[in-house]
């Protein structure tokens, strides 16, 4: 389900070898998957004699098994804050969570000064129900967020919540962060650039 999430389609063959998995446990869960309404599937002949191949992809009800709960309380909640407040003070308000965020997010001092902090930080956020992956490209470190917990689908109602996860990602990270894609501005992901030296 992750996978899919991340990769957004992909056939048998693609998640047996993401997951170092066999097509044949593959197509088992799909198919428990596919029952339970979680994942929908299609055809897809391009390239290919004999039989169709299928590529998969999760449902409007598979997403729902990732962490959103209380999606209609938030989206109700930002409406009403988007209401009284103006685009300044709503920033304001958001970055103030994300402080606060980190704060009972924080890493053990053995880790904060650890080489490998930046990797401790995704693994804590992952438990949160986030799915961050760490890459360094072109000498940057870049963290990819592929699910934002619990406002994902808040988001869409106004890109002022990004303001949250820069700030709290500024505080865990001790470093700058760029924002260059949102899942709220319809981006497949997130993507953050840490401005560090750290490995």
């Amino acid at each position: 389900m992750n996978t899919l999430l991340i990769k957004q389609e992909a056939s048998v063959n693609d998640l047996a070898e993401e997951l170092g998995v066999n097509g044949i446990s593959i197509r088992h869960h799909l198919k428990n998957f596919e029952k339970d309404g979680w994942v929908v599937s299609r055809e897809s002949r391009k390239g290919q004699v004999g039989r169709p191949k299928f590529i998969y992809s999760l449902s409007s009800l598979g997403m729902e098994q990732f962490p959103s709960s209380y999606v209609e309380f938030s989206s109700i909640l930002v409406d009403e804050l988007k209401n009284r407040l103006d685009d300044e003070q709503l920033n304001a308000l958001f970055k103030e969570v994300g402080l606060q965020f980190a704060e009972r997010n924080r890493l053990e001092r053995r880790h904060r000064n650890s080489p490998k902090r930046l990797s401790y930080v995704v693994e804590n956020l992952n438990e949160q129900g986030y799915i961050i992956e760490k890459k360094e490209i072109d000498g940057e470190i870049v963290f990819t967020n592929y699910h934002c917990p619990p406002y994902r689908y808040v988001a869409s109602a106004t890109t002022n919540l990004c303001c949250l996860d820069k700030t709290m990602l500024e505080e865990l990270c001790e470093s700058e962060v760029e924002i260059t894609q949102t899942i709220a501005k319809g981006d497949p992901h997130c993507t953050f650039i840490i401005k560090t030296n750290d490995p």
